[in-house]
């Protein structure tokens, strides 16, 4: 299988959660900590990836892409490295916003999350 990319934005939205967003498949992931939002995104990622395959769809393709608040804050953020394993066939890359992304409140409706509390 060829690599596929996804970006992430991790922010924190209040006290306590902590949001991970993916860029360019709108999926993601809330928690208490960085963490644990990180590590449930990847098997977020990981089990959509092999129903897919399993189903003969490209990964994670029902899952439009981010809106631009969310790619924003990605481009204006702090990379970081990934310490967590990395679902097979993807290359994740993250970065810490400076800011959590506004335009308009966060919202869930339009993101598949899991949830880590």
């Amino acid at each position: 299988m060829t690599s596929k990319r996804l970006r992430l934005v991790i922010f924190q939205e209040e006290p306590g959660l902590w949001i991970v967003r993916g860029l360019e498949h709108n999926v993601g992931a809330e928690a208490r900590t960085i963490g644990e939002a990180i590590t449930a995104t990847m098997r977020f990622v990981n089990a959509h990836t092999a129903v897919d395959i399993r189903h003969d769809h490209p990964p994670l393709s029902s899952f439009p892409p981010a809106a631009q608040k969310f790619w924003n804050a990605f481009a204006a953020g702090t990379a970081v490295p990934l310490t967590v394993g990395q679902p097979s066939g993807w290359d994740i890359q993250a970065a810490f916003a400076t800011r959590v992304p506004t335009d308009n409140h966060t919202s869930r409706s339009n993101m598949r999350y899991q949830s880590a509390r």
